[in-house]
């Protein structure tokens, strides 16, 4: 679409915007029954989950809800909460969103990468109609509107703040004079005025013609996260991370009346449609408040760790609640009843660690402070293991498909072991003192070994519970271990490069293979199924021949240099063989997976989709596909090549 058609599309007529979406929304729930499918990279086969949270919109119509995430746009049925599409587009995340007025466009802003553009989509073809591309370098923190339509306007974390004329596609302005990141923008009701909020505590009031700074709002003593302007204009609230709340008069700026008793950072304000409420999210908290008297009308349950954002339904009747960052679903609630009405899931935080069950009929996923595991046949969510406080940073499945076991990150030195039916926490195995990266059970399934920056591993007895032995890497942390396939040696990466190989019964160190070609810190460690090489990953992916104990080769991401990117810096299986040993599959940092034939020495296949870290790598027991999970909240399923 032409820069001039948009505003023309984005200002039509009532009926026709009307017509379009309801023949658009049969259109795409068409093809919406399984959102697995969605936008996927090329060479994927499915998507379990849906991407980190960061921004939400209620459609000015009350139909749909939008949601920014790391891996693109979401809409979402109001009603149902049934997957409408995934707008994609953007080489990272999406960190802010909003609809026009007339509800035919949805409008994204990017950020956390390389891309800061701001992509308009049109909802009836689902076609990309315009990039704002002026955005350069910093994050597109929040992006509004103009209720008549004709511009757009953003914040972003370089401290300005960008008009466009929707007539023109083109920019309008640059507006200077916060002094830290514009985290929260919004026009008045009238379309005249721009309140920004900011990192600098101000807020500041912008005439959206000329972009003369109108006023200064101070009083905040720390960062402000959010701006809202009253439905008759006449008011404004801001929300900071000092624990309060102002209502200013949004004509002279004068501060009205601070709200002390938030009991927490705030996160968003927004005001109902009638204007007599004022809903606050913030760290543990959604509140309820009289904007008359400022007092406290009624509290919400929220989760002690979330960072909530609200915004109110067109009609008033629903509130919708999104936490940033947490693992929780999105949520709508009735305003009248104060019950729950539907609950939109799916969405994660970030993904460590993935591993498949023996029987390949379960993945398992770590988050932060979660497990889920997931029906590998319908792609759904299974069940969700809770007790872990931190991120997850290992997982491994026992060879009976029983026992789940899962170490966390950031010093906590324990091991945590699960029944995989019923997701009943087990037992706990303490003796390590530093954080625990690399979890295996012995091919036998009677011993789990894990490697610890405590400088040991440990084997412990699966049905004793009890430790067996401790081996001491003495040159530094221990980050991956590997069983061989008899189950008699136990491979270890570890600080400088260095692969040890121990052997399981006495615990004595065997042999020691030197970083014969700078690899750096041996991160992820590998068998092959026959059991006839390793393979480490550093620099590259070095590969030795287990029998002669002689180097072999090193098959490199790219032509690097130690300090610099493209490590395979991981937490878990970021080097892996395929269970029929045709193919090694290694993940860099730069979030490239890449596939090479080992009978060959060719890389088969470079692959990528994720958009941000990828931070596991995990194959199924057939070996017909390997997942990748990633710091963006998805796990990419993706289908093994035949050999040629």
């Amino acid at each position: 679409m032409k820069a001039s058609s948009l505003s023309r599309h984005l200002k039509g007529l009532v009926y026709i915007s009307s017509l379009l979406w309801i023949c658009g929304l049969f259109l795409i729930n068409a093809h919406a029954q399984d959102a697995t499918q969605f936008s996927l990279p090329e060479g994927a086969k499915a998507r379990l989950g849906k991407g980190f949270i960061h921004d939400i919109a209620y459609s000015p119509n009350g139909t749909l809800i939008a949601v920014a995430t790391s891996i693109g746009v979401w809409l979402y049925d109001a009603k149902t909460g049934a997957e409408v599409t995934l707008f994609s587009g953007h080489a990272n995340a999406v960190l802010s969103v909003a609809f026009s007025p007339d509800s035919t466009t949805v409008a994204g802003g990017g950020g956390l990468g390389e891309d800061y553009s701001i992509r308009l989509w049109d909802i009836s073809t689902e076609k990309q109609t315009a990039v704002l591309s002026e955005h350069t370098s910093d994050d597109v923190r929040s992006i509004a509107f103009s209720p008549d339509g004709t511009m757009l306007v953003s914040g972003d974390d370089d401290s300005k703040i960008r008009l466009w004329d929707l007539d023109t596609g083109k920019l309008k302005r640059v507006i200077s004079g916060h002094t830290n990141n514009v985290y929260s923008v919004t026009f008045s009701p009238d379309s005249k005025t721009i309140a920004s909020g900011s990192w600098d505590y101000t807020v500041r009031l912008w005439d959206s013609d000329t972009g003369q700074l109108k006023k200064i709002l101070s009083g905040h003593t720390k960062e402000i996260f959010s701006v809202a302007f009253s439905p008759d204009g006449q008011l404004l609230a801001s929300g900071s991370w000092d624990n309060t709340i102002r209502l200013w008069n949004a004509n002279t700026g004068e501060n009205i009346k601070t709200i002390n008793e938030h009991k927490g950072k705030v996160k968003s304000v927004a005001f109902s449609p009638e204007g007599h409420t004022l809903t606050s999210g913030g760290k543990g908290h959604i509140v309820l408040w009289d904007t008359d008297t400022g007092r406290q009308r009624e509290t919400l349950p929220a989760h002690p760790n979330g960072f909530y954002v609200v915004k109110y339904s067109p009609n008033g009747k629903t509130l919708l609640i999104m936490s940033n960052g947490l693992d929780s679903p999105i949520q709508l609630w009735d305003v009248d009843t104060g019950q729950q009405k539907l609950s939109i899931k799916g969405h994660t935080g970030i993904i460590r660690s993935i591993t498949y069950s023996p029987d390949g009929k379960k993945l398992a996923s770590g988050l932060d402070g979660e497990i889920w595991l997931w029906d590998v046949e319908t792609k759904q969510h299974k069940l969700t293991l809770e007790g872990h406080a931190r991120g997850i940073n290992s997982l491994a499945y026992s060879p009976d498909n029983r026992t789940l076991a899962s170490s966390c990150k950031d010093g906590m030195d324990v091991i945590e072991l699960w029944d995989t039916d019923t997701g009943q926490h087990t037992l706990t195995l303490t003796g390590h003192t530093g954080s625990i990266g690399s979890l295996t059970f012995s091919p036998d399934g009677e011993m789990l070994a894990s490697a610890s920056n405590d400088h040991t591993i440990r084997l412990w007895d699966v049905f004793t519970r009890e430790e067996m032995q401790t081996l001491v890497e003495e040159a530094g942390a221990a980050f991956s271990v590997s069983f061989s396939p008899d189950g008699r040696t136990l491979a270890s990466g570890g600080f400088n490069g260095a692969i040890r190989l121990w052997n399981v019964d006495s615990g004595q160190q065997i042999l020691t293979l030197p970083d014969s070609n700078n690899m750096g810190d041996g991160h992820s460690i590998a068998y092959s199924p026959d059991g006839k090489r390793l393979a480490c990953s550093g620099w590259g992916i070095q590969l030795w021949d287990f029998k002669t104990e002689q180097y072999e080769k090193t098959l490199r991401i790219k032509e690097i240099k130690p300090g610099l990117g493209g490590r395979l810096d991981n937490f878990d299986d970021f080097v892996a063989y395929s269970p029929d040993g045709n193919y090694l599959v290694g993940v860099s940092d730069e979030g490239t997976i890449r596939l090479w034939e080992l009978e060959t020495g060719k890389l088969k296949r470079k692959l990528s989709g994720h958009k941000w870290l990828v931070s596991s790598l995990a194959f199924s027991p057939d070996g017909k596909t390997f997942a990748t999970g990633s710091w963006d909240g998805t796990i990419l399923l993706w289908k093994v090549p035949k050999k040629d």
